[in-house]
C-alpha cells in the first residue's frame, strides 16, 4: 500500500543569501523604487548598518533563529521592522536610506532588543534536539543537514568591519629629510 502524499510539505530553509535577496528587494522596491544603480551604490551600507545589524546583535548574545523568523524579523505585517519604517516615515522626504533605515534598525533593537533575545532564546531551546542531532551526524563523520543563516550573516558582517578598518590606515609620517636640511 501507497503512503498518502503529506498534507502539508516541510519549506526548504532559506540560506543567508537568499535571505539578502529578499529583504534588499524589499528595501529596492519600497526606498529606491526601482533605481537599481543606487541601490546597488548603498548595497554595502545597507547590509552593514541595517540587514546584518540583527544578526550581529543575535549572535554577540550566543542565540540564533530560524531564517523565517529572521525575515519575519523585517517584513512582518505586525511587527516588522521595516513595514514599521513604512508606516510611520514620511518616504518623500527620506534623502539617504541607509543611514534612515540603520536609524530605525537601531532604535528598533534599543526599545525591542530583549524581547527578539526572549524569542530567540525560546527558538532556541526548541531547536536544541535538532543541535544534538547534527552534532551526532558530525561525530559520526557524515555532513551537516541545516547550515545557521543567521550565524553567517553575523560573520559576513564581521567581515565587512574587518575590510572597513584595513581601508582606513593611517597615514604614515612624513620623512625628517626636510629637517635635516636645516
Amino acid at each position: 500500500m501507497k503512503r498518502p502524499p503529506q498534507s502539508r510539505a516541510r519549506r526548504k530553509q532559506q540560506t543567508s543569501e537568499e535571505l539578502i535577496a529578499t529583504i534588499l528587494g524589499f528595501i529596492g522596491r519600497h526606498w529606491y523604487q526601482g533605481d537599481t544603480v543606487r541601490l546597488a551604490k548603498d548595497r554595502p551600507r545597507l547590509l552593514r548598518w541595517v540587514i546584518l545589524k540583527p544578526a550581529t546583535f543575535l549572535d554577540e548574545r550566543a542565540v540564533t533563529v530560524s531564517a523565517d523568523t529572521y525575515r519575519d524579523l523585517f517584513l512582518d505585517t505586525q511587527n516588522g521592522v521595516l513595514l514599521e519604517a513604512i508606516r510611520h516615515g514620511a518616504q518623500e522626504t527620506i534623502q539617504y536610506p541607509p543611514a534612515y533605515l540603520g536609524t530605525v534598525v537601531d532604535s528598533w533593537l534599543r526599545i525591542q532588543g530583549d524581547r527578539l533575545y526572549e524569542r530567540a532564546k525560546n527558538e532556541s531551546a526548541r531547536s536544541a534536539g535538532e543541535i544534538a542531532e547534527q552534532l551526532a551526524q558530525a561525530l559520526a563523520g557524515r555532513p551537516q543537514t541545516g547550515v545557521d543563516p543567521v550565524r553567517q550573516m553575523a560573520q559576513a558582517d564581521a567581515l565587512l568591519r574587518q575590510s572597513a578598518r584595513r581601508v582606513q590606515r593611517p597615514c604614515k609620517p612624513a620623512a625628517d629629510s626636510q629637517l635635516s636640511l636645516l
